[in-house]
């Protein structure tokens, strides 16, 4: 039995693998959104490629949702909406950028209807990974 249990122990860890670790995927950035009644800002305006979290604040009088979608794109290819935002609330997503380009940060679900402007982001190149980082709390 002592046997049987040292054998199946020496098994456990063994891979066909050269021993080479998957690196870890790039740490999120975070942006911050913010809706007046007149525009949405967004700050920073550039980013690198990868987890984005969209940290959003409503300032307007009424209750807005927030779209993100690649600038030139139709309602339908939107990366992410939020739900209506109270005036004064908060909310976020997180978008995870695969490509570069320009995208559109705006109010309402991609209609023109909106009488508030939008915001512009722009995504450059990939972030490196996040190997030889702190992870965060």
């Amino acid at each position: 039995m002592l046997a049987l249990s040292a054998l199946a122990v020496s098994a456990c860890g063994s891979s066909s693998s050269s021993g080479a670790t998957t690196p870890r995927p790039p740490a999120p950035v975070n942006v911050t959104v913010y809706v007046d009644n007149n525009r949405v800002s967004v700050a920073p305006p550039s980013v690198s490629a990868g987890p984005v979290t969209f940290i959003i604040t409503n300032q307007a009088s009424q209750a807005e949702s927030l779209t993100i979608l690649p600038s030139g794109a139709a309602a339908g290819q939107s990366l992410a909406t939020t739900a209506p935002i109270n005036p004064q609330a908060t909310s976020q997503v997180t978008v995870n950028f695969t490509s570069q380009g320009g995208y559109s940060v705006f109010t309402g679900d991609g209609g023109s209807g909106s009488s508030i402007q939008a915001a512009s982001l722009h995504v450059a190149g990939a972030r490196s990974s996040s190997d030889n980082q702190v992870l965060p709390p």
